[in-house]
């Protein structure tokens, strides 16, 4: 029965022009998602930007690695905490986490000519539970990877909305 519901909703979206941002539409190439796969993107410092930089190539890089880059993206990424449970003896038992990433586009061959910029917010909290630190360590290290993804596909969209609205860049 569901089947049978499901059919004239799928045939409505389509009736009404919905077809993905950056993912190939019916007689046109991918235009978007090429461009997206020319972006080289600038290292990031620590531990916590090689982590970013693996969820940006993921969300950019959909075809592998290019052949050659015709735009260069820099990110400046951090993750800041809060302490938002507290006991009567100060210890603390939640921590939010709100991650930032500011990201400007470029050409390759011009890195002072901004093409693009935009900003992309994330947030998570963990509860910390007493004498649970190997379980604390890895619920944290999963948390980050989650808040780095959520940025590079916030970035990958902001991205794609920004090729969309020019498509003589690149062209």
């Amino acid at each position: 029965m569901r089947r049978y519901l499901a059919l004239p909703c799928v045939l409505a979206l389509s009736a009404c022009g919905f077809h993905p941002l950056y993912g190939p539409q019916a007689g046109q190439p991918a235009r978007i998602a090429a461009q997206m796969d020319e972006i080289d993107i600038a290292p990031l410092a620590d531990r916590q930007g090689q982590v970013m930089h693996q969820a940006l190539e993921a969300a950019l890089q959909r075809d592998g690695a290019p052949s050659f880059y015709r735009y260069h993206l820099t990110v400046q990424y951090g993750i800041s905490v809060q302490i938002i449970g507290v006991q009567q003896d100060t210890s603390n038992t939640r921590n939010r986490f709100l991650a930032t990433a500011h990201w400007e586009l470029t050409p390759e061959g011009n890195l002072t000519t901004a093409l693009a910029k935009g900003n992309a917010q994330a947030m998570d909290a963990e509860n910390i539970i007493d004498n649970q630190y190997f379980a604390n360590t890895l619920d944290g290290g999963i948390m980050r990877h989650q808040l780095a993804r959520e940025l590079a596909n916030q970035i990958a969209m902001q991205l794609a909305l920004y090729f969309r609205a020019h498509p003589d860049h690149g062209a």
